[in-house]
């Protein structure tokens, strides 16, 4: 039986080795992308500034408009990444980010997305994440599954996205709850 990415138990998902030969990468980030946009669908804008869960960096309690513009501005490192890769140069490394502290570099993001709403902010993801997707096209599978470029391709495109789901839809269950 096939599991179903858009609706099957996060922890089940997270079980796959999405990275293995057979998964088709781009059949399961279209899968990941609409369980993210059904999730985000279900927020309310008015709930998008609530706090949902601590902060990794030790600053304010992340609301659910944080999770989403970090998603954001991760998918914008990713379209860089790649650039910089099809460039010729490459893959960045993790000391590239706060001397390898993301937690501390996930803080300095925040700032990007003081006093934008929850449209603005989804907007930005949806229109990088299209970027972002058309740029890894362009890179053939073998490198896409590279140890150099797994993290980076896998990690912008669904593995970041299945981190934050696990936030994003105990916010948008408390939302329905309300």
């Amino acid at each position: 039986m096939t599991l179903d990415l858009r609706t099957a138990p996060l922890a089940d998902v997270r079980a796959l080795d999405l990275r293995a030969a057979d998964r088709d990468p781009w059949a399961d980030e279209a899968a990941i992308w609409a369980r993210l946009g059904a999730v985000l669908d279900r927020i309310p804008a008015a709930d998008w500034d609530r706090p949902v869960a601590p902060s990794d960096g030790g600053g304010q309690p992340w609301s659910a408009l944080d999770h989403v513009g970090h998603l954001a501005a991760w998918a914008d490192e990713g379209i860089a990444a790649i650039v910089r890769v099809l460039d010729g140069a490459a893959w960045p490394a993790d000391d590239d980010y706060a001397g390898g502290d993301f937690d501390a570099f996930n803080e300095t993001q925040r700032a990007m997305w003081v006093g934008e709403g929850a449209v603005e902010v989804r907007t930005h993801l949806e229109e990088s994440h299209a970027r972002l997707v058309a740029l890894a096209q362009d890179l053939p599978f073998d490198v896409i599954r590279s140890d150099e470029a797994w993290s980076w391709v896998f990690l912008t495109l669904h593995g970041h996205a299945l981190d934050h789901l696990e936030v994003l839809e105990k916010a948008a269950a408390r939302a329905a709850s309300a």
